[in-house]
């Protein structure tokens, strides 16, 4: 969803998106199927670690196979679409939601990958050089990045497009689409 709405693409055919449909697990083989069918081309898989480490195996299908796609994992520890919809609509009741996430950099360098990390701002722009001119091998970079971060703007169940919402404030979806509600222990 972060690069849906901040990543601006000038060519056409230039991005595979599962266009907001929620769809977890989906970046991964979105990257290694564009890769193979344009290896000259860049493709980089912008990804959170939750989505991500549904099908981050796949990367060693891709390092078998030549395959050398990048994929660049958003890493606060949370499914993060779903923590947002717990703090606006539960009163940050977590229910499910924190990952137990591996070391992405030693995942990705057992799957014979080259693994990056970035935890300081003031350090991305020279991680994000090396990611993107490593080569030889598939690429991953961890961006450890804020966990209470929310994605905006959003559409809350049961409101329209032009209901959208840019910043937090009171949210209240509508009555026949609020989803039940789970008491945390």
């Amino acid at each position: 969803m972060w690069a849906a709405q901040f990543y601006r693409w000038r060519h056409p055919h230039s991005v595979v998106t599962s266009g907001g449909l929620g769809t977890m697990g989906f970046g991964v083989p979105a990257a290694i199927g564009p890769k193979v069918a344009v290896p000259d081309k860049l493709v980089v898989d912008i990804d959170g670690d939750a989505s991500f480490s549904m099908t981050a195996m796949e990367m060693a299908t891709a390092a078998e196979y030549g395959i050398n796609a990048k994929f660049l994992v958003l890493n606060n520890e949370y499914q993060g679409m779903v923590r947002q919809w717990q703090d606006l609509f539960y009163d940050e009741r977590h229910m499910a939601t924190k990952m137990c996430n591996p070391d992405f950099v030693k995942l990705a360098e057992a799957m014979h990958c080259k693994g990056f990390r970035c935890s300081e701002q003031e350090l991305l722009s020279g991680c994000m050089q090396e990611f993107l001119e490593h080569d030889s091998s598939p690429a991953l970079l961890e961006c450890v990045v804020d966990k209470a971060e929310h994605c905006y703007p959003m559409v809350a169940a049961g409101k329209a497009l032009h209901e959208m919402v840019f910043a937090q404030e009171p949210i209240e979806p509508s009555a026949d689409r609020r989803l039940a509600s789970i008491s945390a222990p």
